[in-house]
């Protein structure tokens, strides 16, 4: 017979040696902050954001979430969810849900934040009507991972919180849950920011040592501290007054850093510093340090690395808003009800010019819109069809050349073949242009892809197998032809 599964959990965070307790008050389980911080707690990563590069890259995330459109999407069709997802969003729009995304967002920063939320009952119905983000040192967890706050009266164990009152947002780099604090990229940035602190101290020092030459006075004669003072009260009045006036036998040199005081090596120590915490907040150095350079494709897929931890941050803070202030929302008002999804949107606009190109492409391939009204909605404005010109007295339509279609409109044989020659020519020219780039572009990409000559070899081989030759077998069909008629009309004089 099998075993009954245990239904409690049975790792608790009570059992474990290696979390602290204080009198069933939890400590965090980072060991910058148990090591560095004191009485700071988790303010001391504070000192990172004033670093300003730390500061910027640390928006960047942070605004990478709160720029993108959010939205409600109610739990299912039934006419209560619906309701229910249009009060949530008519109050998360009164909130000003980029605010407190923004503010929630300090978690990723030291690991948690939290926001309380201002209740008020407006005609029967609880309506959250403000929502405050608190500051971090103001909370502790328990040993059951409840949330305290920390008063005048209670300084150190804090007091219990009402329930539906608090959201805590929780960031941990550890991917584990036994810690309500969390653990923030701020025990990672704390180092990079406190040598880089060092590095520009040393750098200012050495700047102001070696930004003006040293002047050295020699004399002769021995050791006479009564005329080395004089000497030295004397260069200390010529570094504001330029000007000096020594005896003869008394020789004065500037001396001069050789190598410029280190100048490059701090430069350069600051700059790798500013990298360390470029990756370690965006996961990318490309977009933030205008020292390095790389190939567009790099570009891109650092930017694609950004955008995706972006994205991670923006679905972890919906799910905590959904098991909160949103479930909140519902029960209290609309009992029963499904709990709506919140989400962001990150999907990207289409480029328009790539859009135009394989409109174009698809149009040349015999292909054209059903209604007009698609040219509208896909590019934006009023657009109306062109006028076909109307063909001018004396000029006689013919027959259309069998199986060239290479322009817009059926083609018309003119008195003189040469010129009906000369404009199919320019026609097939336009017509396998763009068959023959995307061609090129694909083996270009197979290029800038590949790591060594063997990936190269092995990229190319299967592009060889995979490309389609149906486009390029058309037109070159369709040249043969062409090759035909100016024969014949060579011929015909």
């Amino acid at each position: 017979m099998a075993a009954v599964p245990q239904v409690p959990e049975f790792a608790t965070v009570q059992s474990d040696p290696y979390i602290p307790q204080f009198q069933g008050i939890l400590q965090p389980t980072d060991e910058t902050l148990r090591n560095r911080a004191g009485s700071k707690g988790v303010a001391l990563y504070d000192e990172i954001r004033k670093d300003p590069h730390a500061f910027a890259i640390l928006q960047k995330r942070k605004l990478e979430v709160v720029s993108r459109e959010w939205q409600v999407t109610e739990a299912s069709s039934r006419r209560l969810d619906k309701k229910a997802a249009e009060e949530v969003q008519r109050q998360l729009k009164a909130l000003n849900l980029d605010r407190l995304t923004s503010g929630l967002m300090g978690a990723v920063l030291k690991g948690y934040a939290v926001a309380e939320i201002i209740w008020e009952n407006i005609d029967g119905v609880w309506t959250a009507r403000k929502v405050k983000v608190k500051k971090q040192r103001r909370f502790r967890f328990n040993a059951d991972s409840e949330l305290r706050m920390l008063t005048r009266s209670n300084s150190n164990d804090g007091e219990p919180v009402p329930e539906r009152k608090f959201i805590v947002h929780r960031h941990s780099i550890d991917d584990d849950d036994d810690d309500p604090y969390g653990v923030g990229i701020g025990s990672v940035l704390y180092w990079p920011a406190w040598f880089k602190r060092q590095t520009l101290a040393y750098w200012l020092r050495a700047t102001e040592k070696y930004a003006a030459p040293t002047t050295k006075a020699q004399y002769e004669g021995n050791y006479d501290k009564k005329r080395q003072d004089e000497l030295t009260a004397a260069l200390s009045r010529m570094a504001n007054d330029t000007t000096i006036v020594v005896p003869e036998n008394v020789q004065l040199d500037l001396l001069e850093a050789t190598r410029g005081g280190g100048g490059d090596l701090f430069e350069a120590l600051n700059r790798y510093l500013d990298e360390l915490m470029s990756e370690a907040v965006l996961g990318e150095t490309l977009s933030t340090n205008s020292g390095e350079r790389g190939a567009r494709s790099l570009g891109e897929i650092h930017n694609e690395v950004r955008v995706a931890i972006a994205k991670a941050d923006s679905d972890l803070l919906s799910a905590t808003l959904k098991e909160t202030l949103v479930r909140w929302i519902v029960e209290l008002n609309f009992p029963g009800a499904g709990i709506p999804e919140l989400w962001r949107d990150f999907s990207e606009a289409e480029d328009l010019n790539d859009k135009v190109e394989r409109d174009k492409t698809i149009f040349e391939m015999g292909y054209e819109p059903k209604d007009e009204s698609y040219i509208n909605e896909t590019y934006g404005g009023e657009w109306v069809k062109k006028a076909k010109a109307e063909t001018p007295p004396g000029d006689q339509p013919a027959a259309t050349t069998a199986n060239l279609d290479f322009a817009d409109s059926p083609i018309t044989t003119r008195r003189n073949g040469e010129v009906v020659t000369e404009e199919l020519a320019d026609q097939l020219e336009t017509s396998g242009v763009p068959v023959i780039e995307s061609m090129i572009e694909a083996i270009r990409t197979e290029f800038t892809e590949a790591t060594s000559y063997d990936d190269l070899v092995e990229r190319l081989a299967r592009l060889s197998s995979e490309m389609g030759i149906d486009d390029l077998a058309s037109i070159m069909e369709q040249g043969v032809t062409l090759g035909r008629l100016e024969g014949i009309v060579s011929a015909n004089g």
